[in-house]
């Protein structure tokens, strides 16, 4: 995220430098947005084609996979959106680099077979199973092509209201994604002494580039001749994240699972800034 921001500052100064050479210099601006940003409940799914039947599993036959399904809660995060736009008349277009953060609440929905039918615990068995997940966090850093159409509200008040459309890439970042499961033996002797070859680990962080669009509608003052202060609210929607990764342990050695984030759809509020060139 940091890198991104470094390059969109890089590019607002780079476009500033050739704007001085246009006579239309005075038709460009540059952008600054800062604000909250809340999502609603996203969606994780995840499989693997592990054959192994757990020690607390009751297993018809020997799997062909697991499949899982969480609930994603959001904490109401941050958004920040630097851009540079060129007004014609009453139209506006412009480059921008968005960038918004949300903490996550990972909620257990269930567990099946590769096939989807249900996972049966074992009530009777010897070991008990101790299991860790959560995922810390979501966020979001994307170029956007947005356009708008301007409408003045009255010639007494310099006071303009807009709505807009963006299209661009995200790039989609899961930090965080930890799961752990142990299992132990609880009801002396047990027949598998060696119970420990099955805990697994996995601890990783997701990314993926994916498209992204948004609408967005907010209202400008005009405070000197050069700036405006304004209010925007922006709703995101971007495709969903789509990545393998390797478990840190695991009984089938290199094993790798997938997971898929959905429903990413967010809303955002923010305070705005336009200087003119």
């Amino acid at each position: 995220m940091v890198k991104t921001l470094k390059f969109s500052v890089a590019l607002v100064l780079a476009v500033l430098c050739v704007s001085n050479l246009s006579s239309q210099s005075s038709d460009w601006y540059i952008g600054l947005t800062l604000g909250t940003d809340w999502m609603d409940v996203l969606q994780q799914a995840g499989f693997n084609t592990d054959s192994v039947c757990y020690p607390t599993f009751l297993c018809p036959e020997e799997p062909d996979g697991y499949r899982w399904f969480y609930n994603l809660e959001t904490h109401t995060g941050y958004g920040m959106e630097l851009s540079i736009g060129k007004s014609i008349n009453e139209y506006r277009a412009e480059l921008a680099v968005a960038l918004a953060s949300n903490d996550i609440r990972q909620i257990y929905e269930s567990l099946t077979f590769l096939d989807r039918s249900p996972v049966v615990l074992d009530e009777n068995s010897e070991y008990s199973n101790e299991v860790e997940s959560r995922i810390g966090s979501i966020s979001f850093s994307g170029l956007m092509l947005n356009t708008y159409r301007d409408f003045r509200v009255t010639n007494s008040i310099p006071l303009t209201a807009y709505i807009g459309f963006g299209v661009g890439v995200s790039r989609v970042q899961i930090e965080e994604l930890i799961f752990r499961s142990e299992y132990h033996c609880i009801n002396e002797p047990c027949n598998d002494q060696q119970v420990s070859r099955f805990n697994v680990l996995q601890n990783v962080d997701l990314e993926d580039f994916v498209w992204a669009v948004n609408v967005s509608a907010g209202m400008d003052y005009q405070i000197s001749r050069r700036v405006l202060i304004g209010l925007k609210m922006a709703h995101r929607r971007t495709d969903d994240l789509v990545r393998s990764a390797s478990y840190l342990r695991h009984p089938i050695p290199d094993a790798k699972n997938t997971t898929r984030i959905s429903k990413l759809s967010s809303w955002s509020l923010s305070l705005s800034l336009k200087v003119k060139r």
